[in-house]
């Protein structure tokens, strides 16, 4: 919902009467571009070594995401429980479907 207000020092103020369900709540707010004077610079700054430890350590998630996976000819059989409850998932899952709830 798209409601306009005003800024006066600190206190945001809706333009029009509005009743609120919560006292309090997030939002977000579309700032002119004129009306910032500066932006805040980031409260920390990471060392040489922080920066390559998660350049590498993105680097391993990035391989480990691109590593094409096995067939499933070469995955372990489930087990009979597990099964179970995959079977069991997809009924509930075709119920809440049949009763127009979301899945």
């Amino acid at each position: 919902m798209q409601v306009a207000a005003t800024y006066d020092n600190g206190i945001i103020r809706f333009t029009q009467p509005i009743q609120l369900r919560h006292h309090q709540f997030k939002l977000m707010i579309d700032l002119p571009d004129a009306e910032v004077l500066a932006t805040p610079a980031p409260a920390y700054q990471l060392s040489a070594a922080e920066t390559a430890q998660a350049q590498a350590a993105l680097e391993q998630f990035q391989a480990i995401i691109s590593a094409p996976s096995l067939p499933d000819s070469a995955l372990a059989p489930l087990s009979a429980d597990y099964q179970d409850r995959l079977d069991a998932m997809e009924l509930r899952a075709q119920l809440r479907t049949e009763q127009g709830r979301p899945v």
